[in-house]
């Protein structure tokens, strides 16, 4: 179990460094953004749309801004990063493989039904049969109904980090009747988080939500959220300065001055969890030769990027996918120091000494247009020549999840060791769950697996270092930097805090117009 200790002690620990946010303790509007006279409306501007509503067919964050309004989970991470209970009133770890959890009794569904144990253990095996958001979850071996409001948790190994996965939002609790009804739930999601689906235009991505009158922790004090999707960060400041957005998120380092002097607004910020990186299909004919995946990692510099796609608001990932404060974070233990020569070199080594054609897939937001126009510069002053295909995020996320791209920029977030390294770098996690580098190695595998079981905390620190080596080495993913989240508000929004995660509750903010 000293494991489980070091991990608590390390997220503790980034609670100085992260203010995250969770929901706390406290029927229907007429239409989308039409509520009675006197209702607290607040419009959030997304950079980009989400592509489910359903917390089950893929993980990602722009859905996750959305999707965790409408569900909740059985625990749940509050602002100094500690586990508390939400759908579940209570656990007991009975044994290294079995965990009892007690639930909240009365929870109503959005649809009217009673949670129950029956859709715990729904909802979760619905996860587990996902391969879009189950790599977290495949060491879940049993599920148990003891009583309507008690179920028990079996894994395969012990797992340290079961509870931590379980204030994911893939775990959340959906309604099995909804999800059994026929209709298309990712249209009509039905969950018993605060906020309700009232309309979701799946073509501007414009969603709108309404407050949830029996909500288990009280009918949330935003009456309705309108969330709208607007990419370039310059309108989404633009909206903030008009009063048709109340809170931004994601804006560009470009745009900080025009909120911090503006006294009609203000600018949050936080450090994230989140790193980018430079994906390469190892599939591919070309990027499947590792001395041309070395040759791109040394033709970027870093610091230039950092500069010139996130306006220095970044800092350097060090050739890892690793977060500082994650147990077993071990930085540059290869090191790809730019250099065009030597990437040049490589590329000749590699059978390109006139240069190659690359695409690099990217999503239509300001964040990936930014780093795709840096990245094209810097391979071509190596002789590749790159074409930008840029895409909204659904398509995106798809052709990815596929295998279709070349080259692709995406970014990666997350809370425990583990979860990091097997979403980018497990067969477990092929295409739409993370692996779209699609490099895979079964002794990375079989050390993921033994690091997640053992409760000796230093051997899985040992073990994760020792991955990082490797893939460092092998490089299907080149890390870049590790960013900072923000958003921008008006001075009327009260109580609202970023989570590093990204997701940000909304349930606890208040509005004052």
């Amino acid at each position: 179990m000293k494991k489980v200790f070091t991990f608590i002690l390390a997220l503790a620990m980034a609670a100085t460094l992260f203010a995250g946010c969770a929901k706390t303790t406290a029927d229907d509007t007429p239409g989308a953004g039409q509520v009675s006279e006197g209702s607290a409306v607040l419009t959030v501007a997304l950079p980009a749309a989400p592509a489910y509503l359903d917390p089950h067919i893929q993980a990602g964050t722009d859905s996750y801004r959305v999707v965790t309004q409408i569900f909740d989970r059985l625990v749940e991470l509050d602002s100094d990063m500690n586990l508390v209970p939400t759908l579940a009133e209570s656990w007991d770890v009975v044994d290294e493989l079995t965990t009892v959890f007690h639930l909240r009794q009365g929870v109503k569904f959005q649809d009217g039904n009673e949670m129950t144990a029956e859709d715990v253990k729904y909802s979760l095996e619905r996860c587990i049969a996902s391969p879009g958001v189950n790599y977290n979850y495949l060491i879940i071996d049993e599920i148990n109904i003891i009583n309507d409001y008690t179920v028990e948790i079996k894994t395969s190994a012990p797992c340290n980090v079961l509870l931590y996965r379980l204030t994911l939002d893939a775990a959340s609790i959906v309604s099995k009747a909804a999800a059994e009804s026929g209709e298309d739930f990712n249209l009509n999601p039905v969950g018993c988080g605060p906020f309700k689906l009232n309309s979701w235009d799946t073509t501007s991505g414009d969603v709108v939500l309404d407050a949830f009158e029996d909500y288990w922790a009280g009918k949330s004090e935003i009456d309705q959220v309108i969330f709208k999707t607007i990419p370039e960060s310059i309108n989404r400041t633009v909206a903030l300065e008009t009063g048709e957005a109340d809170i931004a998120y994601d804006l560009s380092a470009t745009d900080f001055k025009a909120v911090e002097s503006n006294d009609k607004l203000k600018l949050e910020k936080k450090a994230s969890t989140t790193v980018w990186y430079l994906g390469m299909n190892t599939k591919d004919e070309i990027l499947s030769n590792k001395l041309v995946r070395k040759a791109i990692a040394t033709a970027i510099n870093i610091d230039d990027f950092i500069a010139m796609a996130f306006n220095g608001n970044a800092d350097p990932a060090h050739n890892t996918m690793m977060i500082p404060y994650l147990p077993g974070y071990a930085p540059d233990l290869v090191k790809y120091d730019y250099n065009v020569d030597d990437a040049k070199a490589l590329l000749a080594e590699a059978g390109y000494p006139d240069g190659c054609n690359l695409s690099l897939y990217v999503a239509d937001s300001q964040i990936y247009k930014d780093a795709s126009v840096v990245i094209q510069e810097a391979l071509r002053q190596i002789g590749i020549t790159v074409e930008i295909k840029s895409m909204d995020y659904a398509s995106y996320s798809s052709a990815t999840s596929n295998g279709e791209h070349q080259l692709f920029f995406f970014g990666k977030t997350s809370i425990d060791s583990d979860s990091m390294l097997r979403s980018m770098y497990s067969e477990d996690a092929l295409g739409a769950s993370g692996n779209r580098s699609f490099w895979t190695d079964a002794k990375v595998d079989e050390m993921l697996d033994e690091a997640l079981s053992t409760t000796d905390s230093t051997h899985a620190e040992e073990l994760y270092k020792e991955i990082q080596q490797i893939v460092a080495d092998e490089v299907p993913v080149y890390p870049l930097c590790q960013d900072y989240i923000n958003a921008g508000m008006s001075i009327s929004v009260e109580n609202f805090k970023l989570y590093p995660g990204k997701t940000h509750y909304i349930y606890g903010t208040t509005i004052t117009k």
